[in-house]
């Protein structure tokens, strides 16, 4: 019998898992340009309420595309297992 898995491609999960990071990630930056606007009509409490969604949209847009893309590194070098040998990603 074959072994019809495919143990080392992306699956659905992790692919939309990617998108939703990219997705935050371009909404931080659409927050960033709100920033500046509020800033520069003098809305003091917009402004920093806009920059904290903008800060937390960036940070974790970008911690799951870097924890998918170790991921994927770390699973792509060992096989498929998560286990792998040291000094391997």
């Amino acid at each position: 019998m074959a072994n019809t898995t495919n143990r080392g491609g992306p699956t659905t999960g992790t692919r939309l898992a990617g998108w939703v990071g990219f997705a935050c990630v371009l909404a931080g930056v659409v927050a960033i340009a709100l920033v500046l606007t509020a800033a520069g009509g003098g809305f003091e409490g917009w402004t920093a309420v806009a920059t904290i969604v903008a800060v937390a949209l960036l940070v974790v847009g970008a911690v799951m595309m870097i924890v998918l893309n170790f991921r994927r590194r770390r699973l792509g070098g060992s096989g498929g297992t998560s286990t792998h040998e040291p000094g391997v990603l």
